[in-house]
């Protein structure tokens, strides 16, 4: 291993210097750390004893390998700050592209999503300009650990599998295993890696194939995998796909609205599973959607403000929709309205909620009967379906016509005509394409809400009569 005096000569003398700097930044003044690394860049030929005499007064201190062992831990961390001198002009490259991934992961664990998604998509482009395809994998994992589905997404697998494949195929071609070299033994992390992978894979195709079950709606046959896999689940296989069975199995129950069979599944869960982070987000978002569909809505608001937004912040435009949808359910329409206008453009990196806030905002002006502002942000927002470039959700497509008709009427009452048009029947019957999810971005349903607005219109005027 390679001693702090070889450490400090890949270094220039005032590279020293700098590392000293930014160990000042990291140390108080009087620091032991700090000392020794003082006397090695400035006395640099000395011995232990006399680098222990000087920090601790005597020679044979017990203490001094062990700060030794310290500073140069210490200085690993601190090189990485020089930029490294390289005679390989594609090295020198590989590490900026290394460095500006790390970065943007970095600023992504902050929250600074837009910035984040910005460094990452600059990172793909290099990548890929330098064929960098180990890298590759990196950025969609992070791409899909923080949400950025605008620079790899999971409809990016099967072109990121023909990648990864062919660098692989490629690497194999470049570096052939001469015959004439003994055969190398097997490394032995390699071999526990190919052995987890081989678990792992088993463990995935099971959760793929309940997933694809969901996929179809075929929730029984889904439920009948889970019971089945849970009951085969050999141990030592991947804590993650065991956790990710109790979240299918949730997610079963969302799926079918069978609302108080998941908050029943949360309460044997939370008694039984201590889950990874990412799990026990997903976990806790399904737990809320159960209380917020079940009109449980103190509830919803408790585990929104206290574990959601806890365990994520850089969800924050999310949970702030949701708590949007809580305010509305209690018809405080004011607080309501003011949290779409606070977080509606942070809103933007997620269109469906983007034009969810929208439609929103929409139903509350028709609660509110503010004829006015309705008929502007309907206009708006006919507009705004006109000019976006991504594709918008079919349920908002068919719900706003629906809205359209529905604010046309207040000036020109014809009941029939929303009843029977094709679109309420089509959102009301979920028929293929417009089908509803309670764990998607229409947490109301624009067809009940549609529906109850007929109805009470139409009670209004029995009582007229």
């Amino acid at each position: 291993m390679e001693s702090i005096r070889k450490l400090l000569d890949t270094c220039s003398f005032p590279e020293r210097i700098q590392l000293i700097e930014f160990a000042k930044i990291k140390n108080a003044p009087s620091s032991k750390k700090l000392m020794l690394l003082k006397l090695f860049v400035h006395q640099p030929d000395l011995s232990d004893s006399e680098y222990a005499q000087k920090i601790y007064k005597k020679q044979d201190a017990a203490a001094y390998f062990q700060l030794k062992k310290r500073v140069k831990d210490e200085l690993k961390e601190l090189l990485l700050l020089l930029k490294p001198p390289c005679v390989d002009k594609t090295y020198q490259l590989y590490l900026s592209c290394s460095e500006l991934l790390l970065k943007s992961q970095h600023i992504l664990v902050r929250g600074v999503r837009g910035e984040g998604a910005k460094m990452l998509e600059k990172v793909l482009k290099m990548a890929i300009k330098y064929n960098f395809h180990d890298l590759i994998w990196t950025i969609y994992t992070t791409a899909v650990r923080f949400g950025i589905v605008e620079v790899l997404n999971t409809n990016d697998l099967p072109e990121l599998e023909l990648a990864i494949n062919g660098h692989l195929q490629l690497l194999i071609k470049q570096n052939p295993c001469s015959k004439k070299s003994p055969k190398a033994s097997k490394n032995k992390y390699l071999k526990s890696m190919i052995k987890k992978l081989n678990h792992s894979l088993e463990s995935w195709n099971k959760l793929n194939i309940i997933r694809n079950a969901i996929q179809q709606r075929e929730y029984d046959h889904a439920l009948s995998i889970i019971d089945q896999a849970n009951s085969e689940w050999k141990p030592g296989l991947q804590l993650y796909c065991k956790e990710g069975l109790k979240l299918l199995k949730m997610s079963v129950f969302l799926a079918k609205r069978e609302y108080d069979k998941v908050l029943e599944e949360s309460v044997e869960v939370m008694q039984t599973t201590h889950f990874s982070k990412e799990n026990k987000l997903n976990f806790t978002l399904t737990h809320w959607y159960a209380l917020f569909h079940l009109d449980k809505i103190e509830d919803a608001r408790h585990v929104l403000h206290n574990e959601l937004i806890q365990l994520d912040t850089s969800q924050m435009s999310k949970w702030m929709y949701l708590d949007m949808h809580l305010n509305y359910k209690l018809m405080d329409f004011k607080n309501a309205l003011k949290q779409i206008h606070q977080n509606q453009n942070t809103l933007k990196c997620l269109p469906d909620y983007y034009l969810g806030s929208k439609m929103l905002e929409i139903m509350i002006l028709f609660d509110l009967n503010d004829t006015d502002w309705l008929e502007y942000k309907i206009e708006n927002f006919r507009k705004l379906i006109a000019r976006t470039t991504f594709v918008v959700n079919k349920r908002i497509q068919s719900s706003f016509c629906l809205f359209t008709k529905l604010q046309k009427s207040l000036y020109n009452p014809d009941h029939n005509q929303i009843h029977q048009h094709p679109a309420l029947h089509e959102l009301q019957n979920e028929t293929k394409g417009v089908e509803w999810d309670p764990a998607s971005f229409e947490l109301i349903r624009y067809d009940t809400w549609i529906k109850g607005k007929l109805a009470a219109r139409l009670y209004g005027i029995i009582e007229s009569v």
